[in-house]
């Protein structure tokens, strides 16, 4: 009897994607880190209801804990997994500054679906201002379309990252 051949697993969405903002990193983070914030640009950026919660610790660490809910713009296979809202729920923990206003995050996000992100986020100094680079995997556990909601969830990330870059720029103007 031969043996069977070896099911090789499908590899995650890889996903990297750069924004640039227009202040220092200490001004961003000051920004990123606001409740009000978080819940202007998940609004923005299609949220029906957005939660966050802010906790820092003494030595300047912080974890920011958002839940939205989305409407599901998922390809017609996957509604039946997902229904008509997607909940997720991203979790960033980030390092203490550096001196010069850099930072770094550990970040997952959890949706009510069968799929997860984790990665990374780096705030760092740019010539123009400053810049975050979110770096991180994609992950559905889907049979056969499973690809195919990691590539609509990469394309709907970097849609909501470019809206959060001029919900920023506004939300620096406003309060600069």
């Amino acid at each position: 009897m031969r043996p069977l051949p070896e099911r090789r697993s499908r590899m995650a969405k890889e996903f990297t994607f750069r924004q640039s903002f227009e202040a220092d990193p200490a001004t961003v983070f000051t920004m990123l880190r606001d409740p009000e914030y978080v819940q202007v640009k998940c609004a923005a950026t299609g949220s029906l209801k957005t939660t966050v919660e802010v906790n820092a610790t003494p030595d300047g660490a912080v974890t920011i804990t958002s839940t939205r809910v989305l409407p599901a713009d998922v390809p017609a296979p996957a509604k039946k997994f997902v229904g008509e809202t997607i909940s997720a729920t991203e979790t960033q923990e980030w390092s203490a500054a550096n001196p010069d206003g850099s930072r770094t995050a550990d970040v997952s996000v959890d949706f009510s679906g069968p799929l997860s992100f984790t990665g990374s986020l780096s705030l760092t100094p740019a010539t123009d201002g400053s810049c975050v680079v979110t770096q991180g995997t994609f992950k559905a556990s889907v049979p056969f379309v499973g690809g195919t909601i990691e590539s609509v969830a990469a394309e709907q990330t970097e849609k909501y990252l470019k809206a959060e870059e001029s919900v920023a720029a506004e939300w620096q103007r406003d309060r600069g």
